[in-house]
């Protein structure tokens, strides 16, 4: 009978450790982070000058999210779940002026799920020399270039 009491109590606790940004079991130290959920993807226009801006146009399988326009200093954002399986997966085009990429990309759920874990916020930095890529927003990583 005690038992069918604390059931709803320990079905509410493990799920409200799933849907926090920080499990519950984890809570006092983000390098301590056993999985996270939510994540965010930051696309950001690193270029010098507005002479031609950069033309982005994101999606999944299951979302469009459509094509953006950004100036220089301009920033593009989605956020998203990962999905149980670890597959959640979203690509982009890149255009700047006569240049432009085949899709990229920008987010599968078993690397970057790793790589951003700490922050929850994966950044791309689109330049004149290529596409670079952050988990912090300071140290960047080329991956790609024209």
């Amino acid at each position: 009978m005690f038992y069918n009491i604390l059931t709803p109590f320990l079905y509410l606790f493990i799920l409200a450790s799933f849907i926090s940004q920080t499990p519950v079991f984890a809570a006092e130290s983000v390098d301590r982070i056993l999985f996270r959920l939510r994540f965010k993807v930051h696309i950001l226009n690193g270029f010098a000058d507005n002479a031609n801006p950069l033309i982005i146009h994101c999606y999944s399988l299951d979302d469009d999210l459509g094509q953006h326009t950004l100036w220089k200093g301009q920033e593009f954002q989605f956020k998203f779940g990962l999905n149980l399986f670890r597959s959640t997966y979203f690509e982009c085009t890149f255009k700047w002026g006569s240049k432009s990429t085949d899709p990229f990309s920008v987010f599968t759920g078993n690397i970057e799920s790793i790589t951003c874990k700490a922050t929850g916020n994966c950044f791309w930095k689109v330049t004149e020399y290529g596409i670079y890529f952050s988990n912090n927003n300071k140290d960047w990583e080329k991956r790609l270039g024209w």
